[in-house]
């Protein structure tokens, strides 16, 4: 009878170290998130004031996905100051899943430079100035310029996302905007470091909010994956190729696809830092110099623009915009890939002149049906 006790006494003490374990590192990391550094870039010469920049880096710590097997979206209806999602796991405003007629779409897919990762608000990501743009344009009809940017997407998760969840949407037009990310994966068909961590899976998609040990214990561990994920293997050319001819044959189905589904598909190379020839601010300079993959980087992406003019021949048009700010001298990137809405406006207006006859053929050959 005594040792039945004594288990039982060393079970519920067990039981209570346990909770109060738990309970301690519960109580550390709710004190690390208060003190969290700040990101690096909060002072940097791109924004127009630390104020702004706080702002948006507090917001975009919150930021939480839902993981779809092959792709991720953003969680549905977040709101905070900078930064908000529809209930379609877009960001930007609501609308509809059935067009009202009249109307045409233009999806923009990429990873976290087409979300608008360093915007103000919605309203200054490519997506938002684009859509300024078409409601100030002579075009008839609603135009809807709609953001379906994903931190960290490569063209993989972007075919899946657009054959499995976007064509419900009846897109007249998709944007890829991207070619930073797939220059640095190396997986080819599978998805980046993130997407197989299985806390991610479990946690970040969980809405158990208000434990934050999970979530804390996954940033992490995405941190520790990001730095291997990001780090270039050896400036190999033919890997190079490889890298690229992969991100060009998903665009190319992309393409294929959108001819049999009736969205016509415009492909671009999104600038950074590596491949611009801008005059560069003191601190892009300095952050261009501390970037151990740059010559990977830009050499992958250069043979992605050698590729962009055969690509035409399948897609309703291309375009390498990886020098789209060399006539800017103003600072414009706060990191290797991410601009401010200085930015975003500059290639919204370039998309803009791509995607506004393609559409006003659409539109036109949809009126004289």
């Amino acid at each position: 009878m005594s040792v039945q006790v004594s288990y039982k006494k060393q079970f519920a003490l067990g039981f209570l170290l346990i909770i109060i374990l738990i309970g301690v590192i519960e109580i550390s990391v709710r004190v690390y998130e208060v003190t969290l550094p700040e990101c690096v870039w909060i002072n940097f010469d791109a924004f127009e004031s630390n104020e702004i920049s706080k702002k948006i880096c507090q917001d975009l710590k919150k930021i939480q996905y839902q993981y779809l097997g092959n792709y991720l979206l953003l969680e549905p209806k977040q709101d905070d100051l900078t930064f908000t999602t529809n209930s379609h796991g877009f960001r930007g405003p609501e609308f509809e899943i059935e067009k009202e007629p009249g109307t045409y779409r233009i999806f923009i897919v990429g990873g976290s430079a087409a979300m608008g990762f360093g915007a103000s608000s919605d309203e200054a990501t490519i997506t938002g100035f684009l859509q300024k743009s078409y409601d100030e344009s002579d075009l008839n009809g609603k135009i809807e310029v709609i953001n379906a940017g994903v931190s960290g997407a490569v063209v993989f998760e972007e075919a899946y996302m657009i054959k499995e969840y976007l064509l419900q949407f009846e897109p007249d037009v998709i944007i890829g905007y991207d070619g930073g990310n797939d220059a640095r994966n190396r997986d080819f068909d599978e998805l980046p470091y993130f997407k197989n961590n299985q806390l991610f899976g479990i946690f970040k998609m969980s809405d158990l909010t208000i434990y934050r040990t999970p979530f804390v214990l996954n940033d992490f561990l995405n941190d520790f994956l990001s730095r291997s994920y990001h780090q270039a293997a050896d400036d190999d050319s033919e890997i190079n190729v490889m890298v690229a001819e992969n991100w060009k044959n998903r665009w190319l189905d992309i393409c294929k696809l959108g001819n049999e589904n009736g969205f016509d598909t415009i492909v671009t190379v999104q600038p950074t830092l590596v491949t611009s020839s801008k005059h560069l601010s003191n601190d892009e300079s300095k952050y261009v110099k501390g970037t151990s993959w740059e010559n990977t980087t830009r050499n992958i992406l250069e043979t992605m623009g050698d590729f962009i003019p055969e690509m035409n021949k399948s897609c309703a048009q291309t375009e390498d915009l990886t020098n789209v700010f060399d006539s800017y001298s103003e600072p414009l990137y706060f990191d290797d890939v991410h601009v401010t809405d200085k930015g975003n406006n500059i290639v919204a207006e370039r998309l803009f002149e791509i995607s506004y006859p393609i559409l006003k053929n659409k539109i036109k050959h949809s009126i004289n049906e």
